[in-house]
């Protein structure tokens, strides 16, 4: 995605897809582009989409930017589809992302009131979104989110390529080991182990992790700025 937008494809039909279809389903394909992007300037690196099989939950995708100019800023943003429109509308911007973006995933959600988006930068930064009530928002406008950092670890000390959910969290980075998240019961994340590339674990990666503590004052300044941005909006 070298380009300034967001290209969206869909079927025309839902119908399954056998093999042997697929010549016709080529010819089926509708694209629907969309020039919501991240900014005039800034080329796409990375999308994540966040389907619900809940109906309380539109769905969603991360937009994030590797773009690296001086004058760039936010590089992920959060976008809503709407039924009655059709498109997918801007709802947030995590304003605290300014480094290269690799990477971004949505975190499966079984159940959760609200949505965990890893991000792939200079570290992994774990982000939760959780949806302001209705009455507090826009009419027939997209879902606005109370944005908090749940984690951010910089153990790769390089940069991190990819991240990835299943049980856990995942990321990789140049320093070529895989790294396993996971939060417990008091929502406090940590390393549960680490990888090498051939797939062994590291001997004794299951005690490492924490969040770094060199980390905390910015989780604490970055998390100040999301709550400035949030009042704001809310004054405004």
């Amino acid at each position: 995605m070298a380009h300034q937008r967001t290209e969206c494809w869909s079927l025309l039909s839902r119908l399954s897809v056998m093999p042997k279809d697929l010549k016709n389903v080529h010819c089926q394909v509708q694209k629907q582009p969309s020039r919501q992007g991240l900014g005039p300037s800034l080329c796409h690196s990375c999308i994540s989409w966040n389907p619900s099989s809940s109906h309380a939950h539109s769905p969603r995708r991360a937009v994030g930017s590797d773009d690296n100019s001086p004058n760039a800023m936010a590089k992920v943003q959060i976008f809503e589809y709407n039924e009655n429109t059709r498109k997918y509308a801007k709802a947030e911007t995590l304003m605290t992302v300014t480094d290269p973006v690799h990477d971004a995933a949505f975190a499966p959600n079984l159940g959760r009131s609200f949505h965990i988006l890893a991000i792939a930068t200079k570290d992994v930064r774990i982000f939760t979104l959780k949806p302001v009530r209705k009455e507090l928002t826009s009419s027939g406008g997209p879902t606005k989110f109370e944005i908090h950092i749940a984690a951010q670890f910089d153990n790769h000390n390089s940069q991190v390529w990819r991240v990835s959910w299943n049980i856990t969290g995942t990321s990789s980075g140049d320093d070529g080991y895989v790294r396993l998240w996971k939060a417990n019961y008091m929502d406090n994340w940590k390393c549960t182990g680490i990888l090498k590339g051939n797939g062994s674990p590291v001997n004794g990666s299951s005690q490492q992790g924490n969040v770094n503590p060199s980390l905390g004052s910015n989780i604490t300044n970055l998390q100040n700025a999301l709550n400035g941005s949030s009042a704001g909006r809310k004054h405004s």
